[in-house]
């Protein structure tokens, strides 16, 4: 029996990719080639080792695990799944022919997100993952806003921080060099130090902007206008 076996079509973009653990290899094969009709990638594995090592190289946006696998049991895999960082937000289908309560318990107490009895009808599979995918990607989407939003916070406040020192220290090089008897080297030592004051500017202007994503960036409008007239 084949260890893992990709699907036959290619990647495609946006294309949501299973790894089904399933040991029953016509009832893999059978799941593999009904999922990829409703647009999904499915990856196979046969038992629960080299389930849970393919689920750590992943990345996949969901897993479809049978109770019982040779090697681990799929509590097993689902446990270790759930300790692991990496595959910790992965979302889990576990699928057995146990169909008493305390089994449904159990799989649910290991960290699975949903559980089907097998005969699983495909359709209904193929829909529950659509729906925790799209749930585990919107939980991604909120949390990256808010990443963002807390961002764009700490750019606006370093931003204030820097600006007060770098406007007067720019105004003190440009006295300075304004500043009858500054012999030409000296006057290029100075042209050099503001030229890297404005390098630094530019890059705190840079930071402030990049953390504006969805709205963070309200934070630049806190900075002063730093360049002299005519200054590129």
């Amino acid at each position: 029996m084949p260890t893992l076996i990709p699907s036959a079509p290619p990647t495609q973009n946006g294309q949501p990719h299973i790894l089904l653990v399933e040991d029953q290899e016509r009832a893999a094969q059978g799941l593999q080639e009904l999922l990829s009709l409703q647009g999904f990638r499915v990856t196979c594995a046969a038992d629960g080792p080299t389930g849970l090592a393919a689920a750590r190289q992943g990345p996949f946006d969901a897993v479809v695990l049978d109770v019982r696998l040779p090697g681990m049991d799929g509590f097993e895999v689902c446990r270790a799944l759930r300790r692991d960082a990496a595959t910790r937000q992965v979302p889990v289908v576990m699928l057995t022919g146990l169909g008493d309560t305390p089994s449904k318990l159990q799989g649910f107490d290991t960290g699975a997100d949903d559980y089907l009895v097998k005969p699983v009808p495909a359709r209904e599979l193929g829909a529950r993952l659509k729906k925790l995918i799209a749930a585990r990607r919107e939980t991604a989407a909120q949390i990256h806003h808010q990443r963002v939003l807390a961002i764009g916070a700490i750019a606006g406040a370093i931003g204030e921080e820097l600006n007060g020192p770098l406007a007067a220290a720019l105004r003190s090089l440009d006295q300075a060099m304004l500043r009858p008897g500054v012999s030409a080297d000296a006057r290029r030592d100075l042209a050099l130090c503001r030229s890297h004051l404005w390098d630094i500017a530019a890059t705190i202007s840079q930071l402030v902007e990049g953390g504006g994503i969805d709205g963070a960036g309200t934070e630049a409008d806190r900075m002063m206008p730093l360049a002299p007239e005519g200054h590129a």
